[in-house]
Protein backbone atom coordinates (compact mmCIF):
# COMPACT_ATOMS: atom_id res chain seq x y z
CA UNK A 1 0.00 0.00 0.00
CA UNK A 2 1.42 3.00 -0.37
CA UNK A 3 2.74 5.45 1.93
CA UNK A 4 0.13 8.23 3.29
CA UNK A 5 1.31 12.12 4.29
CA UNK A 6 0.10 13.82 6.76
CA UNK A 7 -1.11 16.96 5.75
CA UNK A 8 -0.83 20.75 7.06
CA UNK A 9 -3.47 22.95 7.84
CA UNK A 10 -3.99 24.50 4.64
CA UNK A 11 -5.12 21.51 3.60
CA UNK A 12 -7.30 20.89 6.84
CA UNK A 13 -4.83 17.91 7.64
CA UNK A 14 -2.06 18.46 10.21
CA UNK A 15 1.25 17.61 10.31
CA UNK A 16 4.94 18.99 11.70
CA UNK A 17 6.33 21.79 10.03
CA UNK A 18 10.49 22.04 9.04
CA UNK A 19 11.45 22.84 12.76
CA UNK A 20 13.34 26.30 13.19
CA UNK A 21 16.32 24.77 14.24
CA UNK A 22 18.10 21.81 12.46
CA UNK A 23 16.81 18.18 14.61
CA UNK A 24 18.01 15.25 14.45
CA UNK A 25 16.17 12.01 14.84
CA UNK A 26 17.75 10.28 18.05
CA UNK A 27 15.74 7.26 18.19
CA UNK A 28 13.34 5.12 16.51
CA UNK A 29 11.41 1.71 17.47
CA UNK A 30 9.89 -0.71 15.54
CA UNK A 31 7.68 -3.29 16.28
CA UNK A 32 8.91 -7.04 17.83
CA UNK A 33 6.41 -9.19 15.84
CA UNK A 34 3.62 -8.90 13.64
CA UNK A 35 0.94 -9.10 16.27
CA UNK A 36 -1.01 -5.83 16.90
CA UNK A 37 0.45 -3.38 19.50
CA UNK A 38 -2.11 -0.93 19.24
CA UNK A 39 -5.94 -0.21 19.04
CA UNK A 40 -8.39 2.63 17.98
CA UNK A 41 -11.71 2.76 20.01
CA UNK A 42 -14.37 5.79 18.64
CA UNK A 43 -17.32 7.24 17.98
CA UNK A 44 -18.84 7.98 14.71
CA UNK A 45 -17.80 11.42 14.85
CA UNK A 46 -14.19 10.12 15.35
CA UNK A 47 -14.01 11.28 19.35
CA UNK A 48 -12.10 8.12 20.56
CA UNK A 49 -8.82 6.79 22.40
CA UNK A 50 -5.81 5.01 20.82
CA UNK A 51 -4.30 2.55 23.26
CA UNK A 52 -1.48 0.05 23.38
CA UNK A 53 -2.27 -3.50 23.57
CA UNK A 54 1.17 -4.30 25.63
CA UNK A 55 3.39 -5.84 22.93
CA UNK A 56 6.96 -5.51 22.98
CA UNK A 57 8.92 -2.93 20.60
CA UNK A 58 12.66 -3.04 19.44
CA UNK A 59 14.01 0.83 20.70
CA UNK A 60 16.85 2.30 19.16
CA UNK A 61 19.24 5.17 20.24
CA UNK A 62 20.41 6.92 16.76
CA UNK A 63 24.02 8.35 16.30
CA UNK A 64 24.23 12.24 15.32
CA UNK A 65 24.41 11.11 11.84
CA UNK A 66 21.32 9.37 12.23
CA UNK A 67 22.69 5.65 12.11
CA UNK A 68 21.67 2.94 14.85
CA UNK A 69 24.21 2.98 17.38
CA UNK A 70 24.27 -0.42 17.46
CA UNK A 71 22.22 -0.78 20.55
CA UNK A 72 18.93 -2.05 20.82
CA UNK A 73 16.71 -3.05 23.26
CA UNK A 74 13.59 -4.56 23.19
CA UNK A 75 11.09 -2.57 25.14
CA UNK A 76 7.22 -2.39 26.91
CA UNK A 77 5.67 0.65 25.07
CA UNK A 78 2.91 1.94 26.57
CA UNK A 79 0.50 4.64 24.68
CA UNK A 80 -2.94 6.60 25.71
CA UNK A 81 -4.07 9.37 23.01
CA UNK A 82 -7.29 11.34 22.85
CA UNK A 83 -8.79 12.28 19.39
CA UNK A 84 -11.29 15.00 18.83
CA UNK A 85 -14.42 14.93 16.36
CA UNK A 86 -12.88 13.93 12.94
CA UNK A 87 -13.43 15.50 9.14
CA UNK A 88 -12.75 14.33 5.98
CA UNK A 89 -11.03 15.84 3.23
CA UNK A 90 -10.02 14.50 -0.16
CA UNK A 91 -10.60 10.81 0.42
CA UNK A 92 -8.59 10.95 3.84
CA UNK A 93 -9.95 10.39 7.28
CA UNK A 94 -8.49 13.35 9.66
CA UNK A 95 -8.10 12.51 13.94
CA UNK A 96 -7.17 15.55 15.78
CA UNK A 97 -5.32 14.52 18.79
CA UNK A 98 -6.40 16.14 21.91
CA UNK A 99 -3.34 14.69 24.02
CA UNK A 100 -1.37 11.64 24.35
CA UNK A 101 1.75 10.19 26.59
CA UNK A 102 4.00 7.52 24.73
CA UNK A 103 6.32 5.81 26.74
CA UNK A 104 9.56 2.55 26.26
CA UNK A 105 10.03 1.50 29.28
CA UNK A 106 13.06 -1.50 30.01
CA UNK A 107 11.68 -4.94 31.42
CA UNK A 108 15.27 -4.32 33.70
CA UNK A 109 18.00 -1.68 34.03
CA UNK A 110 19.86 -1.28 30.92
CA UNK A 111 22.87 0.68 30.55
CA UNK A 112 23.87 3.09 27.59
CA UNK A 113 26.20 5.80 27.52
CA UNK A 114 27.03 5.75 30.76
CA UNK A 115 23.42 5.50 32.40
CA UNK A 116 21.72 3.36 33.44
CA UNK A 117 17.70 2.86 33.73
CA UNK A 118 14.37 2.03 32.69
CA UNK A 119 12.90 4.61 31.24
CA UNK A 120 14.00 4.73 27.82
CA UNK A 121 12.47 7.50 26.73
CA UNK A 122 8.65 9.84 27.84
CA UNK A 123 6.95 11.37 25.48
CA UNK A 124 4.05 13.73 25.74
CA UNK A 125 2.15 15.45 23.29
CA UNK A 126 -0.70 17.32 22.21
CA UNK A 127 -2.21 18.46 18.63
CA UNK A 128 -1.14 16.90 15.18
CA UNK A 129 -3.56 14.37 13.43
CA UNK A 130 -3.56 10.66 13.14
CA UNK A 131 -4.88 10.66 8.91
CA UNK A 132 -5.97 7.74 7.04
CA UNK A 133 -6.92 7.27 3.65
CA UNK A 134 -10.59 6.17 3.08
CA UNK A 135 -10.99 2.51 2.66
CA UNK A 136 -7.60 2.24 3.02
CA UNK A 137 -5.16 0.47 5.40
CA UNK A 138 -2.24 3.57 6.45
CA UNK A 139 -1.90 6.14 8.21
CA UNK A 140 0.18 8.47 9.70
CA UNK A 141 0.54 10.99 12.61
CA UNK A 142 3.55 13.79 13.15
CA UNK A 143 4.02 16.68 15.59
CA UNK A 144 6.40 19.37 16.53
CA UNK A 145 5.52 22.43 18.75
CA UNK A 146 4.13 25.10 18.25
CA UNK A 147 1.27 25.91 18.85
CA UNK A 148 1.42 21.64 19.91
CA UNK A 149 3.76 20.82 22.70
CA UNK A 150 6.19 17.39 22.23
CA UNK A 151 7.99 16.80 25.79
CA UNK A 152 11.08 14.41 25.81
CA UNK A 153 12.00 13.21 29.71
CA UNK A 154 14.44 9.74 29.50
CA UNK A 155 17.15 8.12 32.08
CA UNK A 156 19.70 8.46 29.08
CA UNK A 157 19.28 11.85 27.16
CA UNK A 158 19.20 15.58 28.37
CA UNK A 159 16.67 17.44 26.65
CA UNK A 160 16.96 20.56 29.00
CA UNK A 161 18.97 22.92 26.41
CA UNK A 162 17.11 21.74 23.42
CA UNK A 163 14.63 24.25 21.76
CA UNK A 164 13.00 22.15 18.71
CA UNK A 165 11.73 18.56 18.97
CA UNK A 166 9.37 16.32 16.86
CA UNK A 167 7.67 12.98 16.82
CA UNK A 168 6.70 10.99 13.59
CA UNK A 169 4.47 8.11 13.43
CA UNK A 170 2.67 6.33 10.76
CA UNK A 171 0.79 2.72 10.57
CA UNK A 172 -0.48 0.53 7.17
CA UNK A 173 -2.64 -2.39 7.47
CA UNK A 174 -5.49 -1.16 8.92
CA UNK A 175 -7.81 -3.78 10.46
CA UNK A 176 -10.66 -3.19 9.80
CA UNK A 177 -9.89 -0.39 6.85
CA UNK A 178 -9.88 2.78 7.49
CA UNK A 179 -13.88 3.79 7.21
CA UNK A 180 -15.90 6.12 5.23
CA UNK A 181 -17.39 8.08 8.55
CA UNK A 182 -14.29 8.82 9.66
CA UNK A 183 -12.43 5.86 11.42
CA UNK A 184 -16.21 4.40 11.89
CA UNK A 185 -17.42 3.24 15.35
CA UNK A 186 -15.41 0.22 15.27
CA UNK A 187 -11.97 -1.19 16.83
CA UNK A 188 -9.28 -0.54 14.71
CA UNK A 189 -6.22 -2.85 16.04
CA UNK A 190 -2.42 -2.41 14.72
CA UNK A 191 1.14 -2.11 15.26
CA UNK A 192 2.56 1.45 15.21
CA UNK A 193 6.38 2.50 14.59
CA UNK A 194 7.97 5.80 14.33
CA UNK A 195 11.00 8.49 15.31
CA UNK A 196 12.14 11.12 17.32
CA UNK A 197 13.78 14.32 16.67
CA UNK A 198 15.73 17.06 18.92
CA UNK A 199 18.25 19.99 18.36
CA UNK A 200 20.67 18.38 20.96
CA UNK A 201 22.25 20.92 21.70
CA UNK A 202 25.95 19.20 21.91
CA UNK A 203 25.06 17.44 18.59
CA UNK A 204 25.53 14.14 20.61
CA UNK A 205 22.03 12.30 22.52
CA UNK A 206 24.25 10.46 24.94
CA UNK A 207 25.29 11.40 28.20
CA UNK A 208 24.31 13.61 30.87
CA UNK A 209 20.90 13.80 33.83
CA UNK A 210 17.86 13.84 32.20
CA UNK A 211 15.63 16.89 32.54
CA UNK A 212 12.05 17.92 30.99
CA UNK A 213 11.89 20.84 28.99
CA UNK A 214 9.57 22.22 26.55
CA UNK A 215 10.41 23.95 23.04
CA UNK A 216 8.95 26.01 20.39
CA UNK A 217 8.36 25.08 16.70
CA UNK A 218 6.68 26.54 13.80
CA UNK A 219 3.67 23.94 13.21
CA UNK A 220 1.62 23.95 10.05
CA UNK A 221 3.79 22.22 7.26
CA UNK A 222 1.87 20.25 4.09
CA UNK A 223 2.23 16.36 4.20
CA UNK A 224 4.90 14.80 5.92
CA UNK A 225 7.24 17.11 4.23
CA UNK A 226 9.45 18.68 6.85
CA UNK A 227 9.43 15.42 8.75
CA UNK A 228 10.40 13.36 5.84
CA UNK A 229 12.69 15.26 4.42
CA UNK A 230 15.05 15.20 7.69
CA UNK A 231 14.51 11.19 7.82
CA UNK A 232 15.62 11.27 3.87
CA UNK A 233 18.54 13.01 4.87
CA UNK A 234 19.17 11.09 8.51
CA UNK A 235 17.58 7.95 8.09
CA UNK A 236 14.20 7.17 6.50
CA UNK A 237 11.02 8.13 6.51
CA UNK A 238 8.67 6.15 9.43
CA UNK A 239 6.46 3.27 8.36
CA UNK A 240 3.72 1.77 10.99
CA UNK A 241 1.33 -1.12 10.46
CA UNK A 242 -1.90 -1.52 11.89
CA UNK A 243 -3.23 -5.38 11.20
Amino acid sequence: MSKLAVLGAGAALLLAAAPASAVTIFADFTPASNSPNIQYSGALNGVGVITDLSQLVHFSFLNPDGSISGTSFDALMSLNATTGAGTTVSGLAVLPVLTGTLTFTAASPVTWGGHTGTNLLTVNFTGGAFTGLLGGSTATYGNSTPPNVVNFTSDFLNFGGTTARDIALAVDAINPPVGSVLFGARLHTGSVSGNFGADLSSGNPQGAVPEPGSWALMFAGFGLVGSALRSQRRRRSVEVSFG
